[in-house]
């Protein structure tokens, strides 16, 4: 038995040399809600699935996914003090559709953004007047660019939420006309909670755009082998089969 136990040991400590040598990165994340992330106790969902694949890739590296809220993440961003990258997020977002402030990873994946409704009484986009005289949910924080001209016009009302399964309550409750939430988990909530025969999707979505990793330019020494990792054809290969099985188009 004792024999058993030093053979154990033996066995561990190549990993616990390995972890001690390998330098701990940060990735950051904002999104809380799965299928992005399911369980932050857990350390479940999409985003952690990717940081374990990168982890597959590197010897010397070990990456640890991080919630952080998003106005903390901007402030460390534009105070240049943010040490690590952030994962799944678009130039878009930052200010950067030029891509000059940051450096970033090609696309990881490619998402949408949909109008939810009840069935009771359905939304369909097809112009911005058809936002004229409605109510719609939307996450705290988050803009919409499709919507921003009529709010601007005072021709839609918003009702802020703290998370896009709040949103869809508010659909199912009919208190809004439609929400804005994100195509991977709106198939998460209608799937877990059998919300498929209750909710209806527009036929033209609010947005399609993908999803990406940024790093900050003064990380671009300690960073620079992920961006190489994550364009290559091989980490690309395995990104689209990950995917696959979230409702995600690679």
């Amino acid at each position: 038995m004792v024999q058993l136990i030093i053979v154990g040991i033996l066995m561990l400590l190549p990993w616990c040399a390995w972890s001690e040598q390998a330098e701990r990165i940060k990735l950051y994340t904002y999104h809380d809600k799965p299928p992005y992330i399911v369980s932050l106790k857990e350390k479940s969902g999409l985003y952690f699935d990717i940081v374990r694949l990168l982890n597959e890739f590197h010897d010397d590296v070990q990456y640890q996914l991080v919630f952080r809220p998003k106005t903390r993440i901007r402030s460390e961003l534009e105070q240049k003090q943010l040490k690590g990258a952030v994962l799944g997020v678009n130039p878009a977002w930052f200010g950067d559709n030029d891509q000059i402030k940051y450096l970033w990873s090609d696309p990881l994946f490619y998402d949408t953004d949909e109008f939810v409704s009840s069935v009771k009484n359905p939304f369909e986009y097809k112009n911005p007047t058809s936002l004229h005289g409605k109510r719609y949910g939307g996450v705290q924080g988050y803009f919409y660019p499709k919507l921003h001209d009529a709010e601007k016009l005072e021709k839609l009302q918003r009702v802020n939420a703290n998370s896009e399964k709040a949103l869809l309550e508010l659909v199912l409750k009919q208190q809004v006309d439609f929400a804005i939430v994100s195509r991977p988990t709106y198939f998460y909530y209608a799937r877990k909670h059998g919300w498929w025969t209750s909710l209806s999707l527009s036929h033209q979505a609010h947005q399609k755009y993908y999803r990406a990793i940024l790093v900050p330019k003064k990380q671009k020494n300690k960073l620079g082998t992920l961006l190489n990792t994550t364009n290559s054809i091989v980490f690309r290969k395995h990104m689209k089969q990950l995917v696959s099985s979230y409702h995600i188009s690679e």
